[in-house]
């Protein structure tokens, strides 16, 4: 009875495990639309998109706002990368003003920042779970909490 009671508990912990997902953040990769100044994505089941590019044909940034087509839309301004994660109710956006660059979590649903932005001096780099914000030094993503930047 005993070694049962201790399997079925085994087997509850690994499915709760299994539920919850390490983030994997990947770059969105922006396609032009047959309006030269919409470029649109695909993630998580949506349609994500980004307005008035720098340039028509080869972009490198969009002055905004982005969209999430049929839910909300989101003032950011000289979008330069913009990724997504699996299981994660967030997009992570990367934006500039000037020299400052910044990492915003926009919620998938209502498009508001869940948390402040990251700044950064120097280009922001994401990779899987983890950002870069200052030099040498990662910092891990989570699914549903700021990274800590302590």
């Amino acid at each position: 009875m005993r070694f049962a009671a201790a399997a079925a508990l085994l087997s509850l912990a690994a499915c709760t495990l299994s539920l919850t997902h390490k983030p994997d953040f990947r770059q969105l990769a922006f396609q032009a639309t047959a309006d030269p100044q919409i470029y649109q994505a695909s993630a998580l089941g949506r349609r994500i998109q980004l307005m008035a590019p720098d340039d028509v044909f080869h972009p490198r940034e969009w002055r905004g706002p982005l969209r999430i087509v049929g839910s909300c839309t989101a003032s950011v301004s000289q979008v330069t990368a913009v990724y997504a994660s699996r299981d994660v109710g967030y997009l992570l956006v990367v934006d500039h003003n000037g020299e400052t660059r910044f990492a915003r979590f926009i919620d998938l649903n209502s498009c508001r920042e869940l948390w402040p932005p990251l700044t950064a001096q120097i280009p922001i780099q994401v990779t899987g779970d983890a950002i870069q914000i200052v030099p040498n030094q990662w910092l891990r993503l989570f699914n549903d909490t700021p990274p800590d930047v302590r």
